[in-house]
């Protein structure tokens, strides 16, 4: 095991994971064993599953082509065509009764190059703003704004040209969010028409009241069949001829149907989910324990992906007996949607199940089953959802928290053993709850201490006021303890704040990645990547922790500035990875940072190969750098992941890409979220949670 001296003291860089991950499981499922730390994994360091579809290798020109070679074009990435050309306004009497009239003079055969004249008007470039991943908290989409090319009137109609080239042809899905009305030409042929507005989506915070409201609302969509080569897709716009927004734009996003044929490489098998989750899944013995929207725990053998039973954790479930048979509606009006909602497995039909449920819970009583949540947890709610906390188990149960509130544990079986709803005030963001020395910590504004037996209120710590992530056991000073997120640590047995880090008092966001727990040292991250801090716990005294500081580390200063000068701040979602001398960190924005502790130096910078996505509901990076076997994998939010040799250089042994396309109903890319949780291996298998599947990666 290797070991580092720093000021006199023998400091341990590496532990096994079995003191986190033994035979009786973890006491943390942060990370999926709290320290993402696999070094006995054999997985294949190769996988993929690519689409062979239309838009494989597509690229989009606003120029006309020369010839049938491609080119100068630019790629389509996550199904946006950037380059147009534009041109108008045109006038009309009435933009919905004359929606059809041809101001163009040959809309079908439409074929035009820059500087082209229709008229007095020319034909000229345009662009749609790209998917920055450095534009943090984005909530405007990327629209082709009319407007601000040429102002805004009542009554008009202007057109926007692209080509397209496919190098494999075939069909593809289009959505779009149109402000009025909108008509599409592929290749001279209508594929839509409405006259009238027709935008669900609006903007990216509203991917959250949607999901919140179980919504299967729609934006616009249509299928367009692709030659291989060149295409011409041009569209049409419009004002509204009197009220309305006065807008004239549209959002699309072109994508592969759910029906593309793939090839695959080192996936063992597939489990389709029934809906998203950020949490990580956790192993048990011979099953797997994972979350799903808004309040699933599911369980799945870990050699098939076989689905073995799934449990509800919602407001509902955790209702007392004695007071949901007091009230004779439940009976009536409830439990028959309930149990249709758990034998149905069509998406949709389980949502509008989820809408019929909420209706009939409010309508008995509407102030117990409210969601009391503030508009700031509301507008996240897309990507932090109610299943944000990871189970935790003790070899024999498994525990869980809905970001509800609510609470549960179950045994290996799916019996249930108590459940109960903690009275924790307004939603906020749910942390992977822990335990440790017979208790389960919580944490939902407040840290809860519960009888991991009985599921009773021992002890509430006030103190504990903030909390990112995740709650963690440990052993520290010879004792066990809860560890928070800002690094508090806390006794089990009657709540007792132990040890604070000097200056972390205020409520101020000093960032959002747990700290690791390796032996009896903390490594604290703090502010993102730009600070993190080594404590040594080892021979303290338990009733009073006073650990020792033995490495503190920190990025130079121009990690922290744009190339304008500008000031960044280097968040970070992910929990550092600590291995065998190094400190891997990775942000938001794709980059990583590593350091060597014997030397307290950065050695690696680097931007990643990465494709993330970013805006108010997407995270580019969140999941935590895992090592598995030898290497060091690193994953991004949109189905690519890049395996690297540890160690102070940095060399990429694979890039690895899950393309599954999902069907979209509002114009975000087809590409399938994957991942927000960190990998988690198990021998020869990998396992990678996505937004729709759960991925076994071994060797075929």
């Amino acid at each position: 095991m290797p070991t580092l001296r720093l000021g006199g003291l023998t400091l341990c860089l590496c532990v096994a994971v079995s003191a986190f991950a033994g035979p009786a499981g973890p006491t943390s499922g942060w990370r999926g064993n709290a320290t993402g730390l696999w070094p006995e994994a054999t997985a294949p360091v190769e996988w993929s599953r690519l689409a062979r579809g239309a838009m494989e290798g597509m690229l989009c020109s606003a120029g006309k082509p020369d010839g049938e070679a491609p080119g100068e074009a630019a790629p389509v990435e996550k199904g946006l065509l950037r380059h147009w050309l534009v041109i108008g306004p045109f006038a009309l009497n009435d933009s919905v009764k004359d929606f059809d009239s041809d101001t163009l003079g040959g809309e079908a055969s439409a074929a035009p190059g820059s500087g082209d004249k229709v008229g007095e008007l020319t034909w000229r470039e345009a662009s749609v703003p790209p998917d920055d991943i450095m534009v943090f908290g984005n909530a405007e989409m990327p629209w082709l704004d009319f407007v601000k090319l040429m102002g805004f009137a009542r009554n008009r109609v202007a057109y926007a040209h692209t080509y397209i080239h496919s190098p494999r042809g075939g069909k593809v899905i289009v959505v779009v969010d149109h402000s009025h009305g909108f008509k599409a030409w592929v290749n001279g042929q209508v594929v839509y028409r409405k006259a009238e507005r027709h935008s669900m989506l609006a903007n990216y915070v509203q991917v959250s009241r949607l999901e919140l409201s179980h919504s299967i609302d729609r934006s616009p969509r249509f299928e367009a069949m692709l030659k291989p080569g060149w295409n011409r897709l041009l569209v049409k716009v419009s004002t509204p001829a009197q009220g309305g927004h006065e807008a004239m734009q549209f959002c699309m996003r072109v994508m592969d149907p759910p029906d593309v044929k793939y090839e695959s490489k080192n996936i063992r098998w597939m489990a389709e989910l029934p809906a998203r989750s950020t949490s990580t899944p956790i192993i048990v013995g011979d099953r797997l324990f994972l979350m799903a929207e808004p309040d699933e725990l599911i369980c799945l053998n870990k050699h098939s992906g076989k689905k073995l039973w799934s449990a509800a954790i919602n407001y509902y479930e955790a209702m007392p007996a004695a007071e949901r048979a007091a009230t004779p509606a439940y009976a009536k009006d409830v439990d028959p949607l309930v149990a249709q909602l758990r034998a149905e497995t069509d998406r949709e039909k389980r949502l509008k199940l989820r809408v019929s449920i909420d209706k009939a819970l409010a309508a008995i009583d509407e102030k117990k089953f409210a969601l009391r949540a503030d508009g700031h947890f509301e507008a996240h709610f897309g990507i932090v959802g109610f299943t944000m906390p990871t189970p935790v188990s003790d070899g024999k149960h498994v525990y869980v928290l809905c970001g509800m509130g609510v609470v549960a544990c179950f045994d290996l079986d799916g019996n249930r053993r108590w459940i109960t709803r903690l009275n924790t005030g307004a939603l906020t963001y749910g942390s992977s709850p822990a335990l440790a020395d017979g208790v389960l910590g919580v944490f939902m504004n407040r840290l809860y201490g519960l009888d991991a037996v009985t599921g009773a209120l021992r002890w509430t710590q006030q103190r504990v006021s903030r909390n990112v992530a995740a709650i963690q056991g440990a052993r520290l000073a010879g004792q066990p303890v809860f560890v928070t997120q800002r690094g508090d640590v806390i006794r089990p047995s009657d709540g007792a704040l132990l040890y604070r880090l000097r200056g972390v008092e205020g409520t101020g966001d000093e960032g959002w990645s747990p700290p690791v727990m390796l032996g009896e040292v903390m490594y604290l991250p703090k502010f993102g990547v730009t600070s993190l801090v080594a404590l040594d716990f080892t021979g303290g005294d338990a009733d009073v922790l006073d650990p020792k500081e033995v490495a503190r580390l920190h990025t130079p200063p121009e990690v922290s500035r744009k190339a304008d000068g500008g000031w960044i701040d280097r968040w970070t979602a992910a929990s550092p990875l600590i291995a065998n001398g190094f400190v891997y960190q990775i942000d938001i924005y794709q980059s990583l940072y590593v350091f060597e502790l014997a030397t307290k130096q950065m050695v690696v910078r680097q931007e990643l190969p990465l494709g993330g996505l970013m805006h108010y509901n997407a995270v580019p990076v969140a999941a935590s750098p895992t090592l598995v076997g030898k290497h060091v994998i690193v994953m991004d939010n949109q189905g690519t992941a890049l395996v690297l040799e540890q160690g102070g250089a940095y060399k990429v042994v694979a890039r690895n890409r899950i393309e599954t396309q999902l069907e979209r109903w509002w114009p975000l890319p087809g590409q399938e979220t994957l991942a927000y949780a960190p990998p988690v291996a198990d021998g020869e298998r990998l396992y990678l949670r996505g937004e729709r599947y759960l991925y076994c990666v071994a060797k075929e």
